[in-house]
């Protein structure tokens, strides 16, 4: 099972962090949406777009352009801030936002949500019953290792699990790690899409029942302007650049290719293909 997720953020993010001026990004990051929804076509392939809820507010015409193709939309938060400065009444009422400002547009319920930065942690579990008192049915935001603002790295399942407690159960789908030198390592988006050679990334996506994919678009653009450090972290700044930027002139031929060679489904498709009775429960 190989899902298709991408996170739409590029159109507020590079207007919040000043990566270039207006006039010379939007043209470029639009044509990116464009050559990844004529690609998804091509294939056959629906994906599910985790989007933001300031992009959707600035920017409606990406929702709609998204939605239009048939694609499953989701939030992926309204501001982009970290669970990690949130308190539970600020989560709730970003969360909230987002959900008003897509559904607006597309004009249907939606019940899928993507943290920012994978940042639902073993502290922060509280987030969940908040999701679901919002109408969310799926969550996406555990990262089943250490990373960067996030991660969740005792979280014990690498596949579809129930989130479950007295009160409410959600479907969750983590980001799928591989077990190197007594770590967990993911593979299937962001950063480490980028980093991982094609060949070890194909052996990988072969040999795992279960792929979970997250793409970004400023993971595509190799004519984006390249920053030092955009986000504070602890971290030396030559590791965060390289993490942000290595690989970036070849990434989306990669992306193509792995798209030509493996078959993907949506978040939907993948939910009605589980038989749920069987999945693992993680109770909170």
């Amino acid at each position: 099972m190989n899902i298709l997720t991408f996170d739409i953020e590029e159109w507020w993010v590079y207007d919040n962090y000043s990566i270039g001026k207006n006039i010379d990004y939007l043209p470029r990051i639009d044509n990116y949406l464009n050559d990844i929804l004529d690609l998804l076509d091509l294939c056959n392939f629906k994906a599910t777009f985790f989007c933001l809820g300031l992009v959707g507010l600035k920017y409606a015409y990406v929702i709609k352009k998204i939605a239009s193709r048939g694609h499953g939309i989701a939030s992926h938060s309204h501001s982009h801030k970290f669970l990690g400065d949130l308190n539970k009444n600020e989560f709730h009422e970003d969360t909230r936002k987002s959900l008003f400002i897509l559904e607006d547009i597309i004009g249907k319920k939606i019940d899928t949500y993507r943290a920012p930065a994978f940042s639902i942690t073993k502290d922060k579990i509280w987030a969940f019953e908040i999701l679901h008192n919002l109408g969310i049915k799926n969550d996406c935001s555990i990262f089943p290792s250490n990373r960067s603002f996030g991660g969740f790295p005792t979280f014990p399942f690498n596949e579809p699990t129930i989130i479950r407690s007295n009160y409410f159960e959600l479907r969750e789908f983590p980001i799928p790690t591989v077990r190197f030198f007594n770590k967990n390592f993911a593979f299937s988006g962001g950063g480490y899409f980028r980093l991982i050679p094609y060949f070890v990334l194909t052996h990988l996506l072969k040999n795992n029942s279960y792929n979970m994919t997250y793409f970004h678009i400023k993971d595509f653009d190799s004519e984006q302007v390249h920053k030092w450090s955009i986000l504070s972290t602890s971290e030396s700044s030559f590791l965060r650049y390289f993490k942000d930027y290595y690989g970036i002139s070849n990434s989306f031929n990669k992306f193509k290719k792995v798209l030509t060679n493996f078959d993907f489904i949506d978040l939907n498709q993948a939910i009605s293909s589980i038989n749920w009775d069987k999945a693992p429960v993680f109770n909170i």
